[in-house]
């Protein structure tokens, strides 16, 4: 029920700020915007996983058609705290915990890569830090690399960091969390022409050697042999 009280509000809001007017001023994008922040604010904190992806599918949506930038502090609160339902931020009745919510989290850390800037990158490092589940640290290290940015290597420090765990995973590493990671570092690499050499990026090279020589596909370690290939030209 909330749910559709939400999207009417959503759809009333829109009407009544363009339904004049094809032109819209400054003043009313601005209105209108705030608008829909303070509501996904409102939806991000609400009880229910559903409540939370209609939030992401809101800023999802806001992000495409360019309503908000990497500097909002506002989304990007909503968003780290959408990315930590179940690991920043837990929620218990009695011992069980309520708000173990994998796809929100990974819809996240999907929306943080599109945001993009430094905030959204130091977000996605936490992630990678705190989360157990492959899906949501495949989409974060993947993010990272559709960001960029890599301040003394620190993006390619987390992202060799989860490999090596991903390599030690019992009873098998995880193949796609791998692929993602190892497509991260690729583009990191195309994006800042190689790596600053300090702090020295051997580690990382240790990481994809792991996988290379690693329990992974034939696929996969072939994949991370070329990736060495490719490095070793910058």
């Amino acid at each position: 029920m909330k749910k559709i009280v939400f999207l009417i509000i959503i759809a009333i809001i829109s009407s009544s700020l363009f339904a004049q007017n094809k032109e819209t001023t400054v003043e009313q994008r601005y209105l209108s915007t705030t608008i829909e922040i303070a509501i996904v604010t409102e939806l991000a904190g609400a009880d229910t996983r559903e409540q939370k992806l209609i939030a992401l599918d809101t800023i999802e949506q806001m992000i495409k058609d360019g309503k908000i930038k990497q500097d909002d502090i506002q989304i990007n609160n909503v968003l780290t705290g959408l990315a930590g339902e179940g690991t920043f931020i837990v929620v218990r009745e009695g011992n069980r915990k309520i708000n173990n919510f994998p796809e929100v989290r990974t819809r996240a850390a999907k929306a943080l890569g599109e945001l993009g800037g430094e905030k959204s990158k130091n977000t996605l490092i936490d992630i990678t830090t705190k989360e157990n589940e492959p899906m949501v640290l495949s989409q974060a290290v993947f993010s990272l690399g559709i960001i960029g940015l890599n301040d003394n290597n620190e993006s390619l420090l987390a992202i060799a960091r989860v490999l090596e765990l991903n390599s030690k995973r019992y009873p098998l590493p995880d193949d796609n969390l791998a692929v993602a990671a190892l497509l991260a570092i690729e583009k990191i690499a195309e994006k800042n022409n190689g790596f600053p050499p300090e702090p020295d990026p051997r580690y990382l090279y240790r990481a994809i050697i792991e996988v290379q020589q690693g329990n992974y596909s034939t696929n996969v370690r072939k994949w991370a042999e070329s990736l060495i290939t490719k490095l070793r030209h910058y």
